[in-house]
């Protein structure tokens, strides 16, 4: 604890990573709770229903998984903060901004792909905005999650390699995306994780010698 500690306080004391910490969050913040939840949402709910054919929805049953599509997101965030928290802190910024790529790319796509909500879909109870299909988000999140870690943990890979078939399997029993939103969201999201560290690639180890040397990994 003490060790983590040293590392936290040494981060946060240097105003360069506090202050670029803070604008990653808050234009992350910006796009999902403002430009989605507000602008974007405008836009998705006065959409004409139009369902599309989609034949591998219609071999599926329709099966009510809210949990699997709701809350276990939730659980995914926590476990991924606390890695990085633990292990890597001061690539907090890096991976705030990579995560807002991610989303910043579904929400320019979202306007031109102007689909609704497949026939018979279960909707979220938490989430009134119907018709953000293109691609799936429930899938990219653990699969970036998966990419990051891929080459730095031994077993957590694997959890979100898995939540990621998880995540995709829940949103098509419960027929809130097409298939096509879920086969694109792994090819997507491998390009944006490949862009995010070309584009950001000095960020990436922008951080790694504000900690002591004893901290360094």
């Amino acid at each position: 604890m003490k060790y983590w500690t040293k590392k936290i306080f040494s981060l946060l004391r240097n105003p360069r990573f506090a202050g670029d910490l803070l604008l990653s969050l808050g234009v992350l913040l910006w796009f999902y709770l403002y430009y989605f939840n507000v602008l974007l949402a405008g836009y998705l709910a006065q959409l004409p229903y139009n369902p599309v054919n989609d034949e591998l929805l219609n071999a599926l049953p329709s099966v009510n998984l809210d949990f699997i599509a709701s809350n276990y997101i939730y659980l995914l965030f926590a476990v991924f903060t606390a890695w990085v928290l633990a292990r890597e802190p001061q690539r907090m910024p890096f991976y705030i901004k990579l995560f807002t790529l991610m989303y910043f790319s579904k929400f320019i796509i979202l306007p031109t792909t102007s689909l609704t909500y497949p026939a018979n879909a279960i909707h979220e109870t938490w989430d009134p905005i119907y018709n953000d299909l293109f691609f799936s988000g429930h899938t990219a999140f653990p699969f970036l999650c998966y990419l990051i870690t891929r080459d730095k943990t031994k077993y957590l890979r694997y959890f979100f390699l898995m939540s990621t078939l998880v995540e995709a399997s829940g949103v098509l029993l419960m027929k809130i995306h097409y298939a096509i939103d879920v086969y694109a969201a792994p090819f997507i999201t491998y390009g944006i994780y490949k862009m995010g560290h070309n584009l950001l690639r000095k960020n990436y180890k922008a951080y790694d010698l504000l900690l002591p040397e004893s901290l360094r990994e």
